[in-house]
C-alpha cells in the first residue's frame, strides 16, 4: 500500500467504539478531511469519522482471495480446451500465451501428486505441449516446492494488481470522444496488439481474446489510424484489463490512459466494482504507472514447467 495515498487499497481501519475498538476491513474509497469511506467485501460503504480512527494498515490478500481472483481471471482469458482434474484446471490454447496453456491449481487434484503430474504431462503431451503450471502466491507454495523437488523450473514472476474502479476513474483524465468500445476485436485492433513483440497472431488468439463472457475492445482511432487499444473482460463483478497498447509513434501523449478510461467506464456501466491486471515484475515503469492510478499488488504468480 502506498503510504502517501492509500485510497483504492485494501485496509483494516481500527476505530474507537463504545466498548473498546472495532475493525472495518475493505477497500478505502475515500479519505476526506472528516471521514474515511471503506467498501466492504459485500459492497456496503462504511463511513468512519477521522477523529475515531485509532489505526489503519494494509491487508494482504488471503490465500482464498488469491485463488478466487485467479479463477475469475481464468474466465476472462479462456482457453479453448480445458479439463478438470479435481480442483486443478488444465488449459490448452495451441501454445499461445502462458495463461492459456497451463494448469491453474485451485485446490487438490484428487490423486496422489505423482499420479496427477503424470496425467498433466500426458494431457499436454497429446497436444504437443510441455506440462506447465501457473503458481499463485501466496496460495500454492507447498505445490511449488514439490514441483521444484521434481525438477520443474520456475520463470516469469508476475504481479497481479487490483483497484477500485471508481477510485481509478477519479485519477484518469476525462473521456476522449475518439475512443470506442466494441464487442469484437476488429482487424485494425488486432494489428496493434503485440504478443512477445509480434503482431503475427495465430488463429487461436482471436478465440481467446473474444472468448470471455463479456469482452470489450477499446480502440482510439484518429484519421482512420488506430493509435491505442485495450481489452476488458467482465466477470464476477470484476473487469480484467489486458492488451493496453499505444502506437510507437504516439506514445507519451496520454493515449494509453484514454483507452484505460474508456474500458473502465464500459465496465462500470456493467456493474463492476473492481479491476485487475497482470504486470511482469521486471516492468518497473508499468508498475509505477498503475500505482499512480490506484492499483495495488494483490498477489503474484509465476509459471513452472516440466523438465
Amino acid at each position: 500500500m502506498s503510504a502517501a495515498n492509500p485510497v483504492g487499497h485494501k485496509v483494516v481501519v481500527r476505530q474507537v467504539a463504545e466498548r473498546g475498538y472495532s475493525d472495518v476491513v475493505g477497500v478505502l474509497v475515500d479519505a476526506g478531511p472528516e471521514f474515511l469511506v471503506v467498501r466492504r467485501r459485500d459492497g456496503t460503504l462504511v463511513e468512519i469519522r477521522r477523529a475515531a480512527v485509532a489505526a489503519m494498515k494494509p491487508v494482504p490478500a488471503a490465500p482464498r482471495d488469491v485463488l478466487a481472483l485467479e479463477e475469475t481471471a481464468a474466465l476472462g482469458w479462456p482457453a479453448p480446451e480445458t479439463r478438470r482434474l479435481g480442483r486443478w484446471l488444465l488449459r490448452a490454447a495451441e501454445g499461445w500465451t502462458g495463461r492459456g496453456n497451463s494448469v491453474l491449481p485451485l485446490g487438490e487434484p484428487g490423486l496422489p501428486l505423482d499420479e496427477a503430474l503424470a496425467e498433466v504431462t500426458a494431457w499436454y503431451g497429446e497436444r504437443g505441449l510441455a506440462g506447465r503450471f501457473t503458481i499463485p502466491t501466496p496460495a500454492r507454495e507447498a505445490l511449488d516446492a514439490a514441483l521444484a523437488e521434481r525438477g520443474w523450473s520456475a520463470y516469469n514472476p508476475t504481479a497481479v494488481l487490483t483497484a477500485d474502479v471508481a477510485v481509478t476513474l477519479r485519477r484518469l483524465p476525462a473521456a476522449d470522444p475518439r475512443v470506442a468500445v466494441e464487442p469484437e476485436p476488429t482487424a485494425d485492433w488486432l494489428s496493434l496488439y503485440h504478443y512477445r513483440g509480434t503482431t503475427e497472431l495465430p488463429p487461436v488468439a482471436r478465440r481467446v481474446l473474444a472468448g470471455a463472457r463479456e469482452p470489450g475492445f477499446a480502440v482510439l482511432r484518429d484519421a482512420g489510424q488506430v493509435l491505442a487499444i485495450a481489452r476488458g473482460a467482465v466477470d464476477e463483478g470484476w473487469i480484467g484489463v489486458t492488451a493496453v497498447e499505444v502506437d510507437a509513434g504516439h506514445r507519451r501523449l496520454g493515449l494509453g490512459t484514454a483507452v484505460m478510461r474508456a474500458i473502465l467506464d464500459w465496465g462500470l456501466a456493467r456493474g463492476v466494482v473492481s479491476a485487475y491486471l497482470q504486470v511482469a515484475e521486471e516492468n518497473a515503469g508499468a508498475l509505477a504507472l498503475y500505482d499512480r492510478l490506484g492499483f495495488a499488488r494483490h498477489h503474484g504468480y509465476h509459471y513452472t514447467v516440466a523438465p
